[in-house]
């Protein structure tokens, strides 16, 4: 386990907000950095307090100290619209790599190996996320749909996130930004976003070795192809009724099979895996050849299919890895009910408007969020002083009402120390 990982995850952020291009004016105030209004935001999503900085206002006024001096390294706190205004003029494109050096940090401290599932590689599980949502507050890049008259805008992002079967915590990587903005009538997708994330961060992720996981809208000839020219893989849900061809494939020939029986404790499950190599993406001269894996449980006692589930992946699929497969393709649910349910339910609250701005505050501080949970994730398996204040106050809510309890009312020195105080106990040799 690892001291100073925070400390590290912390330089990364200051050190990518360095290298942004600041555009103010001469004339403007320049007392404040572009990567302090960064840390300032970043700690309002780590700590899950909006108020957050306004307290250590009140505390530098008082003791002429405050923890986001001694914590996070920021000499003065701006006020929350110089900070909005400051990351409102960052491109989020070029904000992206802090992602990618946070897990490559993650990775020193052998956080990954954890995550290591296919031939070495790990799973990143994509999905398409709401962040924010107005009936009167839009930009050129909002979404937009009208119901009944009314027209709501908003902004979504294709996130992605590291995910692996029987493992609780995601770790986010740099998500795609779906947004308008190019002049065109149509909206943008989560299919286009997804091809965008392959141009822009294909290479960035390459040395994850990562298998991408989606449901059905990404089991298609395009992307696919890209896929597979990028060097990646891809296990894609891939539904009967919107695969016609692929349908009438299997159902005209012979499928390799494997059965496993298991008892949960309650019953007796039957997992019937059934699997066919070569088959055509689509019927098309131009084309792809996939393995199609189908997964059926049922439930003995019941007589009842209680789960079933059909995949395309450029695997090559034996009998020996089928359960594997199966089960990656399984892991996609994650990235819903670990990643966007915990983010908008949890105390992030992914969806609230913290402020859109006139170009991309918006964006950035959704990015901002996730990457606070990023933190989370890495501390939680790297950090035994963040293991242990976890473990010493139990419910994840309640934690973080004794991190924003020790934030608000005692300076501490440190980021160790900030912990030691948390969990109540005395300093660590």
């Amino acid at each position: 386990m690892s001291r100073g990982i925070f400390e590290k995850l912390l330089a990364s952020l200051e050190s990518k907000g360095k290298t942004l291009p600041d555009n103010r004016n001469t004339g403007h105030n320049f007392r404040y950095s572009i990567s302090n209004a960064l840390k300032c935001a970043l700690g309002v999503f780590f700590f899950q307090h909006p108020s957050m900085l306004d307290f250590q206002r009140h505390m530098q006024e008082k003791r002429h100290r405050n923890n986001m001096t001694s914590i996070f390294g920021v000499p003065e706190i701006p006020s929350d619209t110089q900070i909005k205004t400051l990351i409102d003029r960052i491109d989020p494109q070029s904000f992206g790599g802090v992602f990618n050096e946070s897990l490559l940090i993650a990775e020193e401290h052998k956080v990954l190996e954890r995550y290591r599932v296919l031939d070495g590689g790990v799973l990143i599980a994509l999905d398409g996320v709401w962040y924010h949502s107005s009936k009167n507050i839009h930009c050129k890049r909002c979404l937009h749909k009208t119901s009944n008259g009314e027209t709501t805008y908003y902004h979504t992002i294709l996130a992605g996130t590291i995910v692996k079967p029987g493992e609780t915590v995601v770790l986010p990587v740099m998500g795609e930004l779906i947004g308008n903005g190019d002049g065109s009538e149509k909206q943008d997708c989560e299919r286009n976003a997804a091809k965008r994330w392959l141009l822009n961060h294909a290479e960035e992720y390459r040395w994850l070795k990562p298998t991408l996981l989606g449901d059905d809208l990404f089991s298609n000839y395009p992307l696919c192809k890209e896929i597979v020219e990028n060097g990646y893989s891809f296990i894609f849900t891939c539904k009967e009724e919107s695969h016609p061809w692929i349908a009438e494939t299997v159902k005209n020939s012979y499928l390799s099979e494997k059965t496993r029986r298991e008892w949960n404790g309650r019953h007796h499950l039957v997992y019937r895996y059934r699997w066919l190599d070569g088959v055509d993406i689509r019927d098309n001269r131009e084309t792809l050849s996939v393995t199609y894996v189908y997964l059926e449980i049922e439930n003995e006692e019941k007589g009842k299919i209680t789960y079933k589930n059909s995949w395309i992946t450029n695997k090559a699929v034996t009998e020996e890895n089928v359960v594997l497969i199966a089960s990656c393709g399984r892991a996609r649910w994650k990235i819903e009910n670990e990643h966007n349910n915990v983010l908008k339910n949890h105390g992030y609250n992914l969806e609230h408007n913290f402020g859109h701005g006139e170009e991309h505050a918006s964006e950035m501080f959704c990015l901002l969020n996730l990457l606070g949970f990023l933190y989370h994730g890495i501390l939680g398996i790297a950090d035994e002083a963040y293991q242990r204040a976890r473990l010493s106050v139990g419910r994840r809510t309640e934690f973080f009402n004794y991190l924003r309890a020790a934030l608000r009312y005692a300076l501490h020195e440190s980021w160790h120390g900030f912990l030691v105080f948390v969990r109540g106990d005395i300093p660590d040799g």
